[in-house]
């Protein structure tokens, strides 16, 4: 052995077998092939003995997913923009989000299973559930099929079988539903058909449909842009039973009917602070049917423009108003209607038939009274009969009229 130079020396090698890589560092001098020989064959038997394709057969291991099993089936799919054909990078289970801008809570959603597409910053989740929060602190809860949002943006996007519940019970139902946060503001598109409505705490049922819808919590004003049909049901009280002596128990009171108020117009906007509700018409229309239209159970009415006091009926003196070319006219009654009214002066038969109509610049309509007062040029007809007068008083349960500076003529036949 020559001086200076070690008889040992070292060497490494690398071998790989399921993804797994091994260093081998031996060390040998002059048995250094039956050293190194012993060593391969070491390591070749630790890595058979220990090989994870036996765990990789357990059939009680956990299985993998392919990933083409990620893909959304399309025509399952009613949200709008979600990529067709990619793979999401994620997909989460019982998916809990809180949408907040310096600590305070925009919206908060909850889902069945969300799939987030970070090269489009995308999620899209499956059935859903939204809370969002008003100004107040207040929540409005969505529920959906699907729901899609941006993550480098705020907007909450819901899809499919929308019901929307808000505050104070009032509720609506919808395809489709955007809520923008950053305005507090709920948004329909008139693509969509919107229905809704609410019990009012004195029991009257408010009704509507249009094409689309724009709330802005903020403000508590909802926009109702396109073909409106928005009704008030009032409770009327029933008549109860007089009981006689020697006579039987009289029968129960009967149940409340409503009367139903309809308005049909191009466009309404609803304050909810205030239980407003005002109906116009667009301006493109031809005149000659640009007219906001109210139907009653005895009535019917038209006016360019309408405006309604939905508060507390007991309380308000003129719930509704007409304006502009009013023109009233009394359609037969029902007999619902006549069960629940009071009788009308008795007519002979000559004038049963007869039924009266009226126009004016302005009609406000008197629910504790039961009267319409008419304004702005009025005039009554009735058969070959008009009256005129500064201010009209049409009595809607007799035949009664007051007028003040009446000009009252008869034009014969």
């Amino acid at each position: 052995m020559a001086t200076g130079h070690s008889i040992f020396h070292r060497f490494r090698f690398r071998m790989r077998r399921h993804g797994q890589e091994f260093v081998v560092l031996a060390t040998g001098g002059r048995f250094r092939p039956l050293l190194l020989t012993g060593v391969i064959v070491l390591v070749v038997t630790q890595m058979v003995a220990l090989s994870p394709a036996q765990l990789e057969e357990n059939p009680s291991a956990p299985a993998l997913i392919e990933p083409e099993a990620l893909l959304q089936e399309e025509s399952d799919t009613v949200a709008t923009g979600i990529p067709k054909g990619k793979i999401p990078e994620y997909s989460v289970d019982e998916f809990d989000y809180v949408s907040t801008v310096e600590s305070v809570k925009q919206w908060h959603l909850i889902a069945e299973r969300a799939f987030l597409f970070n090269e489009n910053k995308l999620v899209h989740a499956r059935r859903v559930k939204a809370f969002l929060f008003d100004p107040d602190g207040k929540t409005t809860v969505v529920t959906g099929k699907e729901a899609k949002y941006f993550m480098n943006q705020r907007d909450l996007e819901i899809f499919g079988e929308v019901h929307a519940i808000f505050p104070d019970g009032f509720e609506l139902t919808s395809e489709y539903l955007r809520y923008q946060p950053n305005e507090r503001k709920i948004e329909i598109p008139v693509q969509h058909i919107v229905n809704g409505g609410g019990k009012q705490s004195d029991g009257q049922v408010i009704r509507f449909q249009s094409m689309g819808l724009d709330f802005a919590m903020a403000h508590s004003k909802i926009v109702l842009p396109k073909g409106v049909q928005f009704s008030l049901a009032r409770p009327q009280p029933a008549a109860v039973p007089v009981a006689r002596e020697h006579a039987p128990a009289p029968a129960p009171r009967l149940k409340e009917k409503e009367e139903v108020t309809t308005i049909q117009s191009d466009h309404c906007v609803i304050e909810r602070d205030k239980q407003l509700a005002h109906f116009t018409m667009f301006s493109t229309r031809p005149l000659d049917t640009r007219f906001v239209r109210i139907t009653q159970p005895t009535m019917i009415s038209r006016s360019r423009r309408a405006d309604l006091n939905y508060g507390d009926y007991t309380k308000i003196l003129q719930y509704m108003t007409a304006h502009e070319d009013v023109l009233i006219k009394e359609v037969a009654e029902t007999d619902d209607r006549l069960a629940n009214s009071k009788p009308r002066k008795k007519q002979d038969s000559s004038e049963q038939h007869s039924l009266r109509y009226a126009t004016s610049s302005r009609a406000d309509f008197d629910s504790r009274r039961d009267i319409i007062v008419l304004s702005g040029f009025p005039q009554v007809y009735q058969d070959n009969d008009t009256v005129t007068g500064d201010v009209i008083l049409l009595h809607r349960d007799t035949d009664i009229v007051e007028v003040e500076n009446s000009n009252a003529f008869s034009q014969g036949n």
